[in-house]
């Protein structure tokens, strides 16, 4: 028919609402497993204890085996292996002692003790009175350690023994002795009142704590090989109830010990070997393969085909009950995990058949207080009354109706009397609940859609609102059966479909819609759009696509997405936030979503179903292990009633509850520190250090440590591979960051400082830490960067410093010396010479010819200008004439002794110094002093001026020294001399320039960086 495509197209349309079962499909129940698959090392477990620290231990055939939910630790008879044992045949129980951190293991027949804290292993022999092979071990309830051993190896023929001993000041003390038959079969156990039973060949022996043999029960008899055997394994609860299993009639009896009674519990012929109390007071038997439940009212419950259903096994082992109450199951290939928790939900519809089963969507109740809900599977009405009646509502409806009901009616919404739904199918239907007739009105079937979903609501005035884009919304009033389009076409810019649920606000006249492609809206039923919230709007939501609306009290929203997780609208609408699976959600699909009476949120999802506590912000998630009938939830199949129980519909019928009843208090999970690992750069060597044994107080890195990595874990050992992590490093981190099951961090190359790592995480139900793990660490600091290193180059570099300074002075000072010394030879030696030549030679002049005259004048004249030229020289040098008043007073000298006998004037301008105390550089002095020489000598040979005006102006950066004369020929400056060059390179010596004037008269200006 056409209309068997269409709705085949539906489903494919609508087929990613159900992908997600095939995806799934191994989400756990009740019962995870540990395997080699799951990288358990040795698939055949003995036996099974916890330490202090939730870690668990594990009894195999190649050795003792520590377990902390991620990390395995060995312990065998490898020598190469650090954690050596010397025997690895683990064949008995493993007892921990907490008081001393102490565990006691068998193994090949032989009695060890492991210090934890030191992992050092201490033998006990017959040097601590052990007589033979260690058969059974046992801490009785004071904390005693007892032991039954075997001497049938060193025993003379025919005088074996089998013998009950107490470790008593560190050896072994019997108690008791019976004779050793062909077959060496013992159990040891304890009851409350801290007795010891031993099950023996001869029958079962009481005992006292003090090890006084106080009663004598022979429970069982059986024949092997031709010899009657009294051995039977016996358990006592904690109510004293002593059970046995005995090998000939098999099942389970109860024995009562003061009358001598036997009564029987359950006949299936099985053999049983091991039972364990659990803390709901219901007791465990395990036979070879089977495994029973006993409830305190006792009713048996048979879990062996649920464990045959996750591996295959020959052989039950042992077991044992951790600390967050995980029953193990001990099997030849693997290990079973049994949640022990209450049946927090109640299954309604559900099919017992494998695979999607009773698939549901739209809940309803009726005024009679019947719930309804339509199972999609197999296309039918069903119901249960208050009487618990459960039954199929017959719909008169023709075949193809009918058939696009199965896929479009999923929304459905009572009339006034709860009488009478209504849902849309191929248009909108009206159905009595009394006898399953029904009324079209197909006058909207345009306003229906065959390629999505329907939402259909009723409001609080009871008008009907539906349709499935903006311009084919209507009301529709079933009282008197009329309607309207809410939006008007000339109004709307853009006519926006696919919607997916409504929610009528406690706003008047508001209704929130959700769409698959345009986000959520909000409209005014007068007939506009009053806000929108996109993933492009400011603010924005994670997914345009929503499925479930709630809202708050203040007007704040909630809104369920597809792939987007839960999205948070303030009243006020300016902020959003998101929460997915990173902050606890189970998925990021949700479904449906309804509030408690605690203003809480219950979310339905498409793996598991959540409570989110709004002030926590805490999600508590739950999932098949807690007794909900599927993981994956359906659109369209949440309800609360009106009792307050609430109703969440998925792949398999509906799971109901009372949402008080269901939060009960969990024992939140600890978090254990484990240990630090790393590469050291300088060594070029990896360490790892365990502290799960050890007090921590603070780990130190060097800083060569490359790297290293911190790990730690939560002792939540079902699915603990939904156990989160989130970490914050204090002193570099300065937020949480979201770790995922990941129970490590590695940093790289950490600067040096002090730091705290903090640890939180959550279990597989969301249930919270205890606390938050603290990790003190501290890098220290590379030794160039310390403080002592710092300080000791800086005193270097001031020693280093300070030598070159005091070189340099005493450099400087020697040269002073030297420059004196010359100075004063020069004036005292050279110059009494070059006077003693000019006298020489005038005198010579007096009687010489007037040839010779001519000569010696010369002669004379050259020594004393060498004289003047001496004079000039030793007093630049010399640094005891080196201030600029020394300066000013030599130029005045040589003024006077140069111009003023060729009856030229001057005059010198210095009042515009401040300082004339200040002294000068020798090499500055002599330059200033040259150039001023040489200025004046040019005077005296190319000029004939009759004054010379000389001025030294002080600046703001600098100083001006200028002489000027008044002479006329101009001519006479232009010298092939070096006298005008020498000046400009003096003058450039001391960072200084200098410019001439040939006009009126002579002139130089030097143009000092300085001021004098």
């Amino acid at each position: 028919m056409k209309l068997s495509k269409i709705l085949y197209a539906v489903v494919q349309q609508l087929g990613l609402l159900f992908v997600c079962f095939s995806v799934y499909s191994q989400n756990p129940s009740q019962i995870d497993v540990l395997t080699t698959e799951q990288g358990l090392l040795f698939r055949d477990i003995t036996s099974i204890t916890q330490d202090a620290n939730d870690a668990m231990w594990f009894g195999t055939d190649l050795g003792l085996v520590r377990y902390d939910g991620y990390n395995f630790k060995v312990y065998n008879s490898d020598k190469n292996n650090p954690f050596y044992i010397e025997e690895e045949l683990i064949n008995g129980e493993l007892v921990f002692d907490a008081a001393a951190n102490e565990l006691w293991y068998m193994a090949n027949e032989k009695l060890f003790k492991l210090q934890l804290f030191k992992d050092n292993v201490i033998s006990y022999n017959d040097s601590h009175n052990i007589k033979g092979n260690v058969l059974r071990l046992l801490k009785a309830k004071d904390g005693s350690i007892w032991i039954l051993t075997d001497d049938f190896l060193i025993a003379e023929k025919g005088n074996a023994k089998q013998y009950l001993q107490k470790l008593i000041n560190g050896k072994f003390e019997v108690k008791a002795s019976i004779p050793r038959a062909k077959r060496a079969y013992c159990r040891l156990i304890k009851n409350k009142e801290g007795d010891i039973l031993w099950s023996s060949p001869e029958g079962s022996l009481k005992f006292d704590s003090e090890g006084k043999l106080v009663n004598t029960f022979k429970l069982s008899t059986y024949n092997w090989q031709g010899l009657d055997l009294n051995f039977t394994v016996s358990f006592y609860d904690s109510n004293n109830t002593h059970y046995y299993f005995p090998q000939k009639e098999g099942g389970i009896f109860i024995f009562n010990e003061v009358e001598l009674t036997s009564k029987r519990l359950i006949d299936n012929g099985n053999q049983f070997y091991y039972a364990i109390e659990d803390h709901q007071k219901s007791v465990w038997f395990a036979g070879n393969k089977e495994l029973y439940r006993m409830s305190p009212d006792g009713k048996f419950r048979d879990y062996t085909e649920q464990l045959k259903a996750k591996f295959e096994y020959s052989k039950i082992n042992y077991l044992f009950i951790d600390a967050t109450k995980l029953l193990w199951v001990a099997t030849d290939n693997g290990l079973f995990k049994i949640r022990i928790g209450e049946e927090l939900f109640k299954p309604l519809f559900k099919s017992n058949s494998e695979g999607w089963g009773n698939t549901m969507r739209g809940i309803f109740e009726d005024a009679n207080g019947t719930i309804f809900a339509k199972c999609e599977s197999q296309n039918e009405i069903l119901y249960k009354t208050l009487n618990g009646r459960i039954d199929t509502l017959k719909l008169k409806l023709d075949s193809e109706s009918k058939e696009a009901s199965q896929y479009i009616s999923n929304f459905y919404v009572l009339d006034v009397s709860k009488q009478n739904v209504f849902t849309l199918g191929a248009s909108l239907l009206k159905i009595n609940l009394k006898d399953g007739t029904t009324k079209s009105y197909d006058q909207f079937s345009p306003n229906v859609t065959f390629k999505g979903q329907n939402p259909l609501m009723k409001l609080r005035d009871g008008k009907l609102l539906f349709g499935q884009s903006l311009t084919r919304l209507v009301l529709f009033d079933p009282e008197n059966e009329t309607s309207k389009l809410v939006f008007n076409d000339e109004k709307l810019e853009t006519d926006i479909a696919d919607f997916r649920y409504f929610k009528e606000s406690e706003t008047d006249s508001i209704v929130w819609v959700g769409t698959q492609n345009d986000g959520l809206l909000k409209i005014h039923l007068s007939g506009y759009v009053e806000k929108m919230y996109t993933t492009e709007t400011k603010p924005s939501i994670s997914r345009n696509y929503i499925l479930a609306i709630e809202e708050d009290e203040d007007g704040s929203l909630w809104v369920g997405t597809y792939g987007g997780g839960l999205n948070y609208i303030s009243a006020d609408g300016k902020s959003t936030k998101t929460y997915t699976k990173s902050q606890g959600l189970p998925d990021n699909n949700i479904v449906g979503i309804l509030t408690d009476e605690q203003n809480n949120l219950w979310i339905s999802t498409y793996n598991g179903l959540s409570n989110f506590n709004k002030k926590s912000k805490i999600f508590q998630n739950f999932y098949t292990e807690d007794g909900l009938t599927h993981y994956e939830f359906n659109y369209t199949s949440f309800f609360k009633d009106s009792k307050g129980n609430f109703y969440f519909g998925g792949m398999n019928g509906l799971n109901t509850f009372k949402p008080n009843e269901v939060l009960k208090q969990s024992e939140p999970p600890q978090l254990h520190f484990l240990g630090v690992s790393g590469y050291n750069s300088k060594d070029k060597t990896r360490f790892n250090i365990d502290y799960s044994q050890v007090e921590f107080r603070e780990f130190q890195l060097s800083p060569y440590d490359q790297y290293f990595e911190i790990s730690w874990t939560m002792p939540s050992y079902f699915q603990n591979k939904k156990n989160t992590y989130s970490t914050k490093l204090e002193g570099f981190e300065d937020r949480w960051f979201y770790q995922g099951n990941s129970a490590s961090i590695r940093y790289n190359q950490l600067p040096a400082g002090d730091y705290v790592l903090k640890v939180k995480g959550k279990d597989s139900r969301g249930n919270e830490s205890a606390s938050i793990l603290s990790i003190p660490i501290t890098v220290r600091q590379i030794f160039y960067k310390k403080w002592w290193f710092i300080a000791l180059v800086l005193l270097v570099i001031i020693a280093i410093m300070y030598s070159v300074f005091r070189y340099r002075f005493q450099q400087a000072l020697a040269m002073e010396r030297l420059r004196t010394k010359i100075s004063s030879d020069l004036h005292d030696d050279v110059g009494s010479l070059l006077s003693g030549l000019a006298m020489q030679t005038e005198l010579m002049e007096i009687n010489a010819s007037e040839k010779d005259k001519f000569k010696l004048q010369k002669i004379a004249g050259i020594s004393r200008n060498a004289i003047s030229q001496m004079r000039d020289l030793v007093w630049s040098i010399d640094n005891r004439r080196e201030t600029i008043k020394d300066l000013i007073e030599r130029m005045h000298e040589l003024a006077e002794e140069l111009l003023l006998s060729r009856e030229i004037s001057f005059q010198i301008d210095s009042s515009n110094i401040k300082n004339p105390n200040k002294k000068l550089p020798a090499q500055t002095k002599q330059n200033i002093f040259l150039i001023y020489k040489e200025a004046i000598t040019n005077v005296l040979r190319h000029s004939d001026a009759t004054n010379v005006n000389i001025v030294i102006t002080n600046q703001a950066k600098g100083c001006q020294l200028i002489i000027k004369d008044n002479g006329s020929k101009k001519e006479s400056y232009k010298s092939t001399g070096l006298g005008l060059s020498n000046m400009v390179m003096r003058a450039e010596n001391i960072k200084g320039s200098l410019s001439f004037q040939m006009e009126n008269g002579f002139g130089i200006q030097l143009n000092l960086p300085f001021q004098l």
